[in-house]
């Protein structure tokens, strides 16, 4: 790139340009039933992920307003080019952000969307597991991350759902590469070979998994898509269990 300073000091939590995995593959239809496509006047914004009954988690900084009619939640999709008859479409009843949650830093990049589900979900919805409380990845784990969008530097754009692996990285190394940028709240992953492999700016509130649980919420990444020098930043689930408990109780 030729401008390896300003990369430390750019944090691209992906708002509202959709989920972007790069250096992936696309996924057995249906076979991850979790994952949720956040959409806002029909257009995918953010992912998201079930994780109880009726409630899907995303990022704090995908701003999602509740009893809006332009937002919707599409769980049980792989195609978001064609209505699917696997698809449900849910509005919102609810939409919390975790209350420490700042913008500037991104830190505590964490919401809970309550879903208007009067129905019960069919065979393509299933919830994904919540790491236990306080627990955390040591370096070298492999997982993997997923989303719909572009699949490239270049804005290549297809509508499956795309999956590619990725591997924890050291936090005190992640730290100096993003230069105060890291907590102890973040999870740091990224491709251990030179190929550009990890999300993109636009991957806000997709799901790293790891053995079979959730222990990540796509959070920010630098600013060239799949760079290992700049791992991508996932909120670290585990930390936030007691507030989700919470969140559950009071809704």
């Amino acid at each position: 790139m030729g401008h390896t300073s300003l990369l430390l000091l750019v944090l691209i939590p992906a708002g509202a340009l959709g989920s972007w995995i790069i250096g992936g593959k696309e996924v057995k239809p249906h076979s991850r039933p979790y994952i949720a496509s956040i959409q806002l006047d029909g257009r995918h914004v953010c992912g998201g992920f079930l994780v109880w009954r009726k409630w899907v988690m995303t990022a704090a900084h995908c701003v999602i307003p509740r009893h809006s009619p332009a937002v919707r939640i599409v769980l049980g999709a792989h195609s978001l080019k064609h209505q699917e008859a696997s698809q449900q479409i849910f509005s919102l009843r609810e939409s919390v952000m975790h209350p420490h949650f700042n913008a500037r830093t991104v830190h505590n990049d964490i919401r809970m969307l309550e879903l208007n589900a009067s129905a019960t979900f069919n065979q393509f919805v299933k919830r994904i597991r919540l790491p236990r409380a306080n627990t955390d990845l040591p370096p070298g784990v492999v997982c993997r991350v997923l989303g719909w969008g572009d699949s490239s530097n270049f804005g290549t754009v297809p509508t499956e759902l795309r999956e590619t692996r990725t591997t924890i990285v050291d936090r005190k190394i992640c730290k100096a590469l993003w230069v105060g940028h890291v907590n102890k709240d973040m999870l740091c992953a990224a491709s251990l070979n030179s190929t550009l492999q990890g999300v993109c700016s636009g991957d806000s509130g997709g799901p790293l998994i790891c053995g079979g649980r959730v222990h990540g919420i796509v959070s920010f990444s630098g600013q060239r898509c799949g760079n290992r020098r700049y791992p991508d930043i996932y909120t670290r689930i585990s930390n936030y269990i007691s507030w989700v408990h919470d969140v559950l109780k009071r809704f």
